[in-house]
């Protein structure tokens, strides 16, 4: 029996610990910080359970990886959030990176990359013919991307990722 994005959510919990410990006895795994920002931080957005809907999430394995920014300029973005990256992209690209979390620009400034991984699923879970789309992360993205436009950053620069494929 496949475990649906509607049954992670219906065994939620404030606490992302006590959360994904339900979602693993319904027999989910993966990382804390993926759950994190999967299924707490997205937690009521019916627009992003209409992307996920279909997929398996019992089938799903994680890995961590290094994309460049040229790979990540081919990533796949669900049309709903597509705005929120050409957004992030267009300020970027004309004001440079700006964050008002004072942390968030520490960390641009000396690594030029994000702090949190965006999260990337493989086209064979989401029933796609794309190579990877990007399910959470869609403003640091933009904000890459501006910041590749602005040569800020080099397109060859590698950038850490959470990519969930078919298991």
């Amino acid at each position: 029996m496949p475990l649906t994005w509607t049954a992670v959510q219906e065994v939620y919990a404030p606490e992302p610990q006590e959360h994904l410990a339900r979602a693993q006895a319904l027999g989910l795994s993966c990382p804390l910080d993926v759950f994190e920002q999967l299924f707490t931080d997205h937690h009521g957005e019916p627009e992003f359970a209409r992307i996920v809907a279909f997929v398996d999430w019992s089938g799903v394995a994680w890995e961590e990886m290094r994309l460049s920014g040229l790979a990540l300029r081919r990533v796949g973005v669900p049309r709903a959030y597509q705005y929120a990256v050409d957004e992030a992209r267009k300020q970027t690209a004309e004001e440079g990176f700006r964050d008002e979390r004072e942390e968030v620009m520490q960390h641009w400034h000396a690594t030029k990359t994000w702090i949190r991984d965006p999260i990337l699923l493989s086209g064979e879970v989401l029933q796609s013919a794309l190579q990877y789309e990007l399910v959470v992360g869609f403003t640091r993205l933009g904000n890459l991307l501006g910041a590749i436009e602005r040569q800020d950053v080099p397109e060859y620069a590698q950038h850490t990722v959470w990519i969930g494929r078919g298991g």
